[in-house]
């Protein structure tokens, strides 16, 4: 396929620069690192967080820190569409045989996020692996459905953000309250935060979907149902829906900056 085509090609042009792409790499993982050791520092001091212990919330952590990375890693496109509008290069995507879509998506990829990614991965494995219950079938397929939904989200969120720099020309910080506030808030299942907000992220955006009602499923908490909690990731995925035709919808307005 034209996409790992891509791929290859990103990877071998950050290889030109071995030193760099490593330690961007090495920067990365830190930085999660970190954020982990804070929320274990957390829970040494106080046990429990609104009736959640680490061993829970470090699947919350893994799951949306895995997202947001793979998503960032391989939708870095759609993440710095102003860049494309400000230098005249979303011009050259319309002369092109392929959608402006595919060449977005194509069009930036950062490897160096995959430490991120592989670090969340070992959280999320090690998490499993301590947990109290045992693992069937429909769990395993419940936290599948909840990185799938997570990375669905996050890059239908992007691809709004995009939506949006067709007519702001600059991107706009909303946008990434949204998006690095979404990873931070996920760190913790929603139920820990005041009510209007988790209700916020629950029917507008829906992070719900792939944080608290699955985790209440996962955990076998009262008045988790399979449609209610164990399907909520199958929902929210649904705004990929509304957030692509809004992207293509929005580019039928664009008008060239003249760079």
């Amino acid at each position: 396929m034209l996409y790992f085509k891509f791929l290859k090609m990103h990877f071998k042009k950050l290889l030109q620069y071995r030193l760099s792409f490593f330690l961007s790499l090495l920067s990365q993982t830190i930085v999660s690192l970190v954020a982990l050791a804070s929320m274990y520092f957390l829970f040494d001091r106080f046990k429990v967080v609104a009736g959640w212990s680490f061993s829970q919330v470090a699947i919350s952590y893994a799951v949306v820190y895995f997202c947001f990375s793979f998503t960032e890693c391989f939708g870095r496109g759609f993440d710095r569409f102003a860049k494309l509008i400000q230098s005249g290069g979303l011009d050259s995507f319309y002369i092109r045989p392929r959608s402006i879509f595919h060449q977005t998506l194509c069009s930036e990829i950062e490897f160096s996020k995959m430490g991120r990614v592989v670090v969340a991965l070992a959280v999320l494995i090690y998490a499993c692996a301590i947990q109290p219950f045992t693992w069937g079938i429909d769990k395993v397929a419940v936290l599948i459905g909840m990185l799938l939904c997570g990375i669905v989200i996050f890059f239908s969120l992007f691809m709004l953000g995009a939506s949006m720099c067709i007519f702001t020309i600059e991107g706009l910080e909303v946008v990434n309250v949204f998006t690095d506030g979404g990873r931070e808030l996920c760190q913790y299942p929603l139920n820990v935060y005041p009510e209007g907000l988790a209700k916020i992220f629950t029917y507008i955006i829906p992070f719900a979907s792939f944080n608290y009602l699955p985790m209440m499923y996962l955990f076998d908490m009262p008045g988790a149902t399979v449609w209610g909690h164990a399907l909520a990731p199958l929902y929210g995925m649904l705004i990929i829906i509304p957030a692509y035709f809004i992207f293509r919808w929005s580019l039928t307005k664009y008008k060239s900056t003249g760079t």
